[in-house]
C-alpha cells in the first residue's frame, strides 16, 4: 500500500539507497507538473497499512460488529423459538396443545352442527316444496279458466236444482189437491180441540186468580204484625233514649264536682307556695346578715396582711443590702480570676488557631488532590461517553441504512405489486367484459327458453284443463245435468277473450275490444258478412290490391 505525504517523512522503509536529502531537494524543481515524485513517496508495509486503518475505523468497526452481533442474537433467539415451538412438554406447547385439541373439538361440534343444519335444510325444503305445491294447487284453482269453469258448474248445477223445484212444486200441488179435503176435516177438529184447550185454561186463570187473591192478604197481615213489632221497637228505643240522658246528667255532675275538688286542692296548693317562699326569703335575710358579717372579718383580715407585707419588706432591703456588699466582693475576686483565665486563653487560642490553619492547608491539599483526580475521573467518562455516543450513532447510522434499504426494497415490492394489480385489474376487466357478453347471450337465450318453457307449460295446463273438464263433463253428463255451459266455459286457450286461439303463443285466447269508450269486448260469432269484409280489407294478392286501387302500370 501506498500514501502520498506533503511533508518529508521521518522514517523510510524499504527505500533503497540514492541521492542525499540535499540533491533530492534541488531535484524536486525538475518534476514534471502533475506526476508524483517519487522520491516524496512514503512506502508502508501491507501489515502496518491495515494496523492504521484498522486504528483509524475502529470506531466504526466496533459499530458494525456490535450490529452483527445483535443481528445474530436476534437470528438465534427466532431460531430458539421455532424450535421451542412444538415442544409439548413446555407451558407454551401445552397450551397450543389445548388449543388444537379445542379446535379439533369445535370442528367436530361444528360437523355435527352442519350435519343437524343439513338435515334441517332438507326438512325445511321439503316444506317448501310441499307449500308451493299447495300454493300452485290453490293458484291453479285461482286461474280465471278454472274459476269460469266451476262458475260453468255452479250454474249447472243451480239448473239442476231448478229444474228438480220445480218437479218438486210440481208434486206438491198434486198432493195438496188430493189432501184438501183431509185437510178440511182436520181444521175442524183442530178449531174443537182448541176451544177444549182455551175452557181449561180460563178454569186455571180463575183457580191462579183466587190463590193469589189469598196471598196478599196474608201479605197484609204480616205487613199489620210488622208494624206492630216496629212500634213496640220505637218505644224501647225512646226508653233506651231517656235512661241514656239521665246518665249523661250524672256525668255532667260528677265532672262538675271533679272541677270544684280540682279547684280547691289549687287554693291550697297556693296558699303553701305562699308560705314557702316567706320561708325562703327570711332565710335569704340571714344569709345577707352572713355576708356582712364576713365582708368585715375580711377587711380586718386584709389589713393585718397588709402590716405584715410592710414588715417583710423591710427584711428583704435589709438581705438585699447585705448580698450586694458580699456581690461586690465576689465580682472584685472573679474579676482577677478571669484576667488570669483570659491570658491563658489567648495562649491556648493562638496554639489552636496555628494547628487549625495547619489543618487547613493539609485539606486543601487534600481537596486540590481530590479535585484533580475527580477532573481526570470527569474526563475519562466523558471520553467514555462521547465513546459510546459515536458507537450509538454509527449503529444508528447502519440502523437507517438498513432500514433504507429495507424500505427502497419495499417501495420496488409495492411498485412491483402495484404493476401486477394492475395487470390483474386489466385481465379481470377484459374477463369480465367477456362474461358480460356471456351473460347478454345467456339471458337472450333464457328468455328464448323461458318463453319456450312458458308456452310449454301453458299446453301442459291447456291438456291438464282439458282432461279435468271431460271428466267433469262426464261426470255431470252421467248424473243428468245440462252440459252446455261447461262445455262453452271449457274451449280451448287460454286468457278469457272471445278471439281465435293465437296458436304462435301457447293458445292464447286474447280478446278484441270495440273502438270506442264502452270497451265492450268484440262478439266471437262468425258469419259469411264478416268473411266478405275481410275479404275486401284483407288482400292476400298484393297485384290484385294494385288493380282494385288503380294501379296498372
Amino acid at each position: 500500500m501506498m500514501a502520498t505525504t506533503l511533508s518529508a517523512p521521518v522514517v523510510q522503509y524499504g527505500r533503497r539507497k540514492g541521492l542525499s536529502r540535499a540533491q533530492s531537494a534541488g531535484n524536486n524543481s525538475e518534476v514534471l507538473p502533475g506526476t508524483v515524485d517519487l522520491m516524496q513517496v512514503t512506502v508502508f508495509p501491507k501489515a502496518e497499512w491495515e494496523r492504521i486503518v484498522s486504528n483509524t475505523n475502529s470506531l466504526e468497526q466496533e459499530a458494525r460488529q456490535i450490529y452483527e452481533e445483535k443481528k445474530e442474537r436476534e437470528a438465534l433467539h427466532l431460531h430458539s423459538k421455532e424450535v421451542v415451538k412444538n415442544w409439548t412438554n413446555t407451558i407454551a406447547g401445552l397450551r397450543q396443545k389445548r388449543l388444537e385439541s379445542k379446535k379439533l373439538r369445535e370442528e367436530k361440534e361444528e360437523e355435527e352442527k352442519r350435519l343437524i343444519d343439513l338435515e334441517e335444510a332438507k326438512f325445511q325444503e321439503q316444506k317448501r316444496k310441499e307449500a308451493i305445491e299447495k300454493a300452485r294447487l290453490k293458484q291453479y284453482y285461482q286461474n280465471d279458466k278454472v274459476k269460469t269453469f266451476h262458475s260453468a258448474l255452479l250454474l249447472t248445477e243451480v239448473a239442476k236444482e231448478r229444474e228438480l223445484q220445480i218437479e218438486l212444486k210440481n208434486k206438491m200441488l198434486a198432493q195438496s189437491k188430493k189432501k184438501e179435503k183431509d185437510w178440511q176435516r182436520e181444521l175442524e177438529e183442530g178449531i174443537a180441540e182448541d176451544q177444549s184447550k182455551a175452557l181449561k185454561q180460563l178454569t186455571d186463570r180463575r183457580n191462579n186468580a183466587s190463590e193469589l187473591l189469598k196471598q196478599i192478604d196474608e201479605q197484609k197481615h204480616k205487613a199489620e204484625l210488622e208494624k206492630l213489632g216496629n212500634h213496640r221497637e220505637g218505644e224501647e228505643i225512646q226508653r233506651q233514649t231517656k235512661d241514656y240522658e239521665m246518665e249523661m246528667r250524672r256525668l255532667g255532675q260528677r265532672k262538675l264536682e271533679e272541677k270544684q275538688e280540682i279547684k280547691r286542692a289549687h287554693l291550697a296548693h297556693i296558699s303553701d307556695r305562699d308560705f314557702v317562699r316567706a320561708l325562703e326569703k327570711q332565710k335569704e335575710e340571714e344569709n345577707d346578715e352572713m355576708l356582712r358579717r364576713f365582708v368585715l372579718a375580711k377587711r380586718k383580715m386584709g389589713n393585718l396582711k397588709k402590716a405584715k407585707e410592710a414588715e417583710m419588706n423591710r427584711q428583704v432591703e435589709e438581705n438585699r443590702d447585705r448580698i450586694t456588699e458580699l456581690l461586690s466582693a465576689w465580682y472584685k475576686q472573679k474579676t482577677d480570676d478571669e484576667e488570669e483565665r483570659t491570658a491563658k486563653a489567648m495562649a491556648d487560642q493562638e496554639a489552636k488557631q496555628k494547628k487549625e490553619a495547619q489543618e487547613k492547608e493539609e485539606k486543601i491539599k487534600a481537596d486540590i488532590k481530590a479535585i484533580t483526580e475527580h477532573r481526570l475521573a470527569d474526563r475519562k467518562k466523558k471520553e467514555k461517553e462521547e465513546k459510546e455516543a459515536k458507537m450509538e450513532a454509527l449503529q444508528t447510522l447502519y440502523s437507517m441504512k438498513e432500514s433504507d434499504r429495507l424500505f427502497l426494497q419495499q417501495q420496488q415490492e409495492k411498485m412491483r405489486k402495484a404493476e401486477e394489480e394492475c395487470k390483474n385489474v386489466q385481465a379481470v376487466q377484459v374477463q369480465q367484459m367477456a362474461e358480460k357478453t356471456v351473460m347478454a347471450q345467456s339471458d337472450r337465450e333464457a328468455e328464448i327458453k323461458y318463453a319456450k318453457q312458458s308456452e310449454f307449460f301453458l299446453a301442459k295446463e291447456e291438456d291438464e284443463f282439458q282432461e279435468y273438464a271431460k271428466q267433469v263433463i262426464d261426470v255431470v253428463t252421467k248424473a243428468g245435468r245440462n252440459p252446455y255451459a261447461l262445455k262453452k266455459a271449457a274451449k280451448s286457450g287460454t286468457g278469457g277473450g272471445h278471439g281465435p286461439v293465437y296458436t304462435g303463443r301457447g293458445g292464447i285466447r286474447p280478446s278484441y275490444l270495440v273502438q270506442d269508450t264502452s270497451g265492450v269486448q268484440l262478439p266471437s260469432y262468425n258469419s259469411g258478412t264478416t268473411q266478405e269484409i275481410k275479404g275486401l280489407y284483407e288482400s292476400g294478392d298484393i297485384q290484385h290490391g294494385k288493380r282494385k286501387l288503380g294501379f296498372t302500370w
